[in-house]
């Protein structure tokens, strides 16, 4: 195979085979002359340094807040059950949030191509905050619920809407370290929302868990209000409400609201307070997948589209699609059953197992901030998008070989080797939307990156939580019979050591220790996708471009 065929087949352009000499590689042959004519991106359009880190700084309290939001939630539920008395709601207290996240996910990213990135950011922020002050004050279980879905709206365009913002403000040569801070902040607060989540609920209350992003959110918008440059949109809306109003695909959006919230009814309920089997899970299932076909239809046959088919077939964003899909499952498992491994194997307290799972934030933060430093400098992220894809199949098939008896030097080893790996691919797909699209096609395609990965880590938790509670079951039906595998199952991780006798722990232990090495073999399957999708990525770089794009 010639040199330029191999070119075509990783997507790489031109400046991948230039050198300083102005050598480069024609038709797979060495040739003497001027380099192909590119443009280096004219950086004198973006604000001034100062002007530029202090928007940043505003943008990351604002990522900050709305990345913790996501997993500072789970310890506080048993205390806010408690308080209202209201148990019947607990799985409703990470469904609002969920349903409003997920179904205004693509409204969100569309109204960035529309209107003032600037604007929009603030008032999905505010939005944010007024529900975490709802959340805080609520009164019955049912306002909780409603401020949860509050928060879910506010979410919903606000982490796509950082990466749009940042495009604004940072040349695309050195965006990849600032994308890499933001990276580095996902992390942190993906493990450090259960620790500080159990912090608060321990030591002062549950709805400090909540009054915290107050604060904190009010420096964001003061910042991002005082210091951030107001932008004109990619595709500015011109004409009557009627013609407007058609832009945001009113008839895709009906069509993809319930789809969604059938398929994560289904996946709330499943395995969990109905059976797969149950005819309520099946019924949501076809509906939603019906109806996900319909929305398919529905974007086919008109142009402007919900998701423009001409982002969803270029080659980039689709391998991305499923690389963002096995990553957010990839990442969100062991921040996930590694806290119940060790809560539940190894008898240690929830704020414990936050502190253990400091390997795997450290291995994080500084691979992705590493990895971003590296990216600026070389110019290409693709390299880095499949060794990092493949150190985490690499972490997560450790993972599957913890075990009752591992001890603390292997713990702590496969965390660093799965934090490497989350940091070299954590901000890489976004990248590669900021670069391969279009002005105008960004913050759609950084849209459908964000929906992929927080959709890949919710559809991974609930089939974990299924094959969790179906292997213990499994297990404590052969090993110990008449045992009531049930207790087991709902019980929580701290409590199980003293709901089995002494003789029976081990086996009990055991039983549970296979469950949740079952779900890391889910996380080791999401990570082979996202390895195999790495290779059909575009070497493209972010050092300059072609002067037709």
């Amino acid at each position: 195979m010639k040199l330029a065929s191999y070119r075509r087949l990783l997507g790489m352009d031109d400046s991948f085979y230039e050198n300083t000499a102005g050598e480069q590689h024609i038709n797979g042959k060495l040739e003497k002359g001027p380099s192909p004519i590119r443009e280096v991106e004219d950086e004198s359009k973006y604000p001034p340094l100062k002007t530029m880190l202090l928007s940043m700084l505003s943008i990351y309290f604002s990522f900050f807040l709305v990345s913790l939001d996501r997993t500072i939630v789970g310890v506080a539920i048993p205390a806010i059950s408690n308080e209202f008395q209201s148990f019947s709601d607990i799985s409703w207290y990470e469904a609002a949030f969920l349903f409003a996240f997920c179904v205004l996910q693509f409204p969100t990213g569309k109204i960035y191509t529309f209107y003032s990135a600037k604007w929009t950011y603030i008032v999905l922020v505010a939005v944010f905050e007024i529900g975490s002050i709802v959340c805080a004050a609520a009164p019955t279980s049912a306002a909780f619920i409603i401020g949860r879905a509050i928060t879910g709206i506010g979410g919903a365009g606000s982490l796509a809407g950082a990466s749009v913002i940042m495009t604004e403000l940072v040349p695309l040569r050195k965006l990849p370290k600032y994308q890499g801070l933001s990276g580095a902040i996902f992390g942190l607060s993906s493990i450090f929302g259960p620790l500080v989540g159990g912090l608060l609920t321990t030591k002062v209350s549950w709805r400090w868990c909540f009054w915290i992003n107050v604060p904190i959110g009010g420096i964001s918008l003061a910042g991002l209000l005082i210091f951030l440059p107001a932008s004109t949109p990619p595709d500015e809306i011109k004409g009557t409400f009627q013609q407007n109003l058609w832009k945001f695909d009113p008839v895709g959006n009906i069509v993809l609201a319930p789809g969604l919230i059938c398929l994560l009814l289904a996946l709330q309920w499943g395995g969990t307070k109905y059976p797969w089997s149950d005819t309520r899970c099946i019924a949501l299932l076809v509906v939603g997948s019906v109806l996900l076909l319909a929305f398919v239809g529905v974007q086919w046959v008109q142009e402007n589209g919900t998701i423009p088919f001409r982002i969803i077939r270029q080659r980039s964003i689709a391998a991305g699609v499923f690389i963002s899909l096995g990553l957010g499952a990839a990442l969100i498992i062991p921040t996930f059953y590694l806290p119940i491994w060790f809560q539940a194997v190894k008898g240690t307290t929830a704020i414990d197992a936050g502190i253990r799972l400091l390997p795997l934030l450290l291995g994080t933060v500084f691979s992705v901030i590493g990895s971003g430093i590296v990216i600026s400098k070389s110019g290409y992220y693709a390299p880095w998008l499949i060794v990092g894809c493949a150190i985490r199949v690499i972490g997560a098939g450790l993972l599957t070989t913890l075990r009752v008896d591992t001890g603390t030097g292997a713990w702590i080893g496969y965390q660093i080797v799965v934090g490497v790996g989350t940091g070299m691919t954590l901000q890489q797909c976004v990248m590669a939307a900021q670069t391969v699209l279009a002005k105008r096609d960004v913050p759609m395609g950084l849209t459908i990156i964000t929906f992929a990965q927080f959709f890949g880590g919710t559809i991974s938790v609930s089939i974990c939580q299924t094959i969790l509670a179906n292997t213990l079951a499994s297990e404590l039906s052969k090993k110990l019979p008449g045992f009531n595998a049930s207790a087991i199952a709902s019980a929580g991780a701290t409590e199980i050591q003293g709901l089995v006798l002494k003789e029976e722990l081990p086996i009990v232990l055991a039983a549970y220790n296979a469950g949740i090495d079952n779900a890391f073999y889910c996380a080791l399957a999401a990570s082979c996708l996202a390895l195999v999708a790495s290779f059909f990525v575009e070497w493209k770089s972010v050092i300059s471009r072609p002067r037709e794009s």
